[in-house]
């Protein structure tokens, strides 16, 4: 399996090597502490706060801390039945996508207690929201932009590089005019012309991927999260022990 995985991911490096229009660096600017408990799903950073999502059945769960560090401010679980995903917040209110259950949660920022539930058709995987959507992927080549109060589909993208479809499309982020996507089981995160689904710029994180993967076939890159105060952006990966402030080319 191990690698079957590493083809994966291979294969998805050299087509965006071959296609994108321009491959870019990117420069971290701090490191910190992540909780290497955590299998990060979703992140999001707003007014000096993040929020967080980790996923597994029984493990499920969100929580609220600071940026410059790792302080658990407050933590929320899940029931054991669902599979916590992809989180956005919108206004003061965090939207949390569930694996296989088509169930949305709807939790209130300040307290991390769920207010109610919204109901969606396949799998969940990443969330971010603009101004005025919700934006949602489902592992496919296509993202959906969702009404935040229907959560009803409004319009969809598919996702290119050059000729290539971009699969496995995971945690999402939506910043500086831009949609930002970790490649599931890649080290590969892709910049997104939200208008077109064209993939404008990748960046490849394969030696952090290899500093925390120790092997282990889950550890991905997986967490993209604006910092407006930083004017960068968080990333990490699930169950590392780090995160890191980048600023992309």
């Amino acid at each position: 399996m191990r690698i079957i995985i590493s083809l994966l991911a291979l294969t998805a490096l050299l087509s965006f090597t071959a296609t994108a229009q321009d491959v870019s660096s990117y420069k971290v600017l701090e490191t910190v502490d992540h909780n290497t408990s955590y299998f990060t799903q979703g992140l999001e950073v707003s007014e000096g706060l993040m929020f967080e999502s980790a996923g597994q059945y029984g493990k499920s769960r969100i929580r609220k801390y600071r940026p410059s560090g790792d302080k658990t401010l407050l933590e929320e679980p899940i029931d054991e039945e669902y599979f916590a995903e992809g989180l956005t917040l919108f206004g003061d209110e965090l939207f949390l996508l569930t694996w296989q259950k088509e169930t949305a949660f709807v939790f209130d920022a300040d307290n991390l207690k769920i207010k109610r539930e919204l109901s969606y058709s396949g799998e969940g995987w990443g969330l971010t929201s603009s101004t005025t959507q919700l934006i949602m992927s489902d592992g496919s080549d296509t993202i959906y932009f969702r009404n935040p109060d229907s959560f009803q589909i409004e319009r969809e993208i598919q996702v290119r590089s050059g000729p290539h479809s971009v699969r496995r499309l995971n945690e999402l982020e939506f910043a500086e005019g831009y949609l930002w996507a970790n490649i599931w089981h890649s080290p590969v995160i892709v910049k997104i012309n939200p208008s077109t689904g064209n993939v404008t710029n990748y960046y490849d994180f394969s030696e952090l991927v290899r500093k925390h993967s120790t092997g282990q076939d889950e550890k991905v890159l997986n967490g993209i999260a604006y910092d407006a105060e930083k004017k960068a952006y968080w990333v990490t990966g699930k169950l590392w022990p780090k995160r890191y402030l980048v600023e992309f080319e």
